[in-house]
C-alpha cells in the first residue's frame, strides 16, 4: 500500500473517532470529614434531649429541671416510656449527657389528655445564642383518631418558665416552626395535648434543628 495513502486513512480514522467522542472537561473536590467524641461538643453541637431526673445533680448546676415526667403513669399499669437516642455531648465525671434523638411511647385512653414535661431539650457549653426550629416531618393527620394533637414548649432558665408557643401536630408534613434562640444553661420543656375520638395507633416524627446563625430555616 502507498504510504501516503495510509497515513491518509490514519487521519480518517482519527477524525471519525474525534467526532463520534463524549468530550470531558475533568473538574474534582475531595473532603475530609473530622469526627471528635461527644466530650469535645461545644456550641449548636452541645445541644439535645434530657431529663434532670434520669440524670441526677445535672440541675441545677448545668441545666435547668426538666423532663420529670419521662416516666409517669397514664392509666392501669401503663406508662410513658421515652428512649434516648445516641450521646451527642457529655461533659463531667459523671459524665452528663444530652441525646440526640428520643422515642417517645404514650399510652392513653379515648379522652383529653395533658402531657406534662415528658422530657426537654437543652443546650450547654457554648458562649453564643443558639436558635431552635422544630420541623413537622411526618404528621399525626389521621383525626378519625386524634382531634387536637398539639407539641406545647416552654422556655426554662434557671426559676424561669415561659411559653414559647402550641404546635398543630396535625399541620402538613413539612411545616417549619422557629421556637426561640437559648443561650447556654437553658432549656425546653416539652408538654403534649391530645384529645382522642377513637382508639387506634397514631404516629407522628418532629426534627429539631439547631444553629447558632440566626436565620430562616429552608429544608424543602
Amino acid at each position: 500500500m502507498d504510504r501516503r495513502l495510509l497515513v491518509l486513512l490514519v487521519a480518517l480514522v482519527a477524525i471519525v473517532g474525534v467526532v463520534n467522542a463524549t468530550v470531558y472537561a475533568y473538574r474534582w473536590m475531595t473532603g475530609t470529614v473530622d469526627i471528635a467524641p461527644a466530650g469535645e461538643a461545644g456550641g449548636a453541637a452541645c445541644t439535645g434531649f434530657y431529663s434532670s431526673t434520669e440524670q441526677s445533680g445535672i440541675s441545677p448546676t448545668y441545666l435547668p429541671e426538666v423532663g420529670t415526667n419521662y416516666n409517669a403513669p397514664t392509666y392501669g399499669t401503663n406508662t410513658i416510656s421515652v428512649t434516648p437516642g445516641d450521646v451527642v455531648c457529655q461533659w463531667g465525671t459523671r459524665p452528663y449527657r444530652l441525646y440526640e434523638s428520643i422515642t417517645v411511647y404514650i399510652p392513653i385512653t379515648v379522652g383529653s389528655w395533658y402531657i406534662q414535661d415528658f422530657y426537654g431539650f437543652g443546650y450547654y457549653n457554648g458562649t453564643v445564642p443558639v436558635y431552635v426550629y422544630f420541623r413537622l416531618e411526618d404528621n399525626a393527620a389521621d383525626d378519625s383518631y386524634l382531634s387536637t394533637a398539639k407539641l406545647i414548649v416552654y422556655k426554662v432558665s434557671d426559676s424561669t418558665t415561659t411559653l414559647v408557643g402550641q404546635y398543630d401536630l396535625l399541620s402538613s408534613s413539612g411545616t417549619q416552626w422557629y421556637i426561640t434562640s437559648l443561650s447556654s444553661g437553658e432549656a425546653l420543656r416539652l408538654d403534649l395535648r391530645f384529645d382522642a375520638a377513637n382508639s387506634g395507633r397514631v404516629s407522628f416524627r418532629i426534627g429539631v434543628y439547631v444553629s447558632q446563625e440566626n436565620e430562616t430555616l429552608n429544608i424543602p
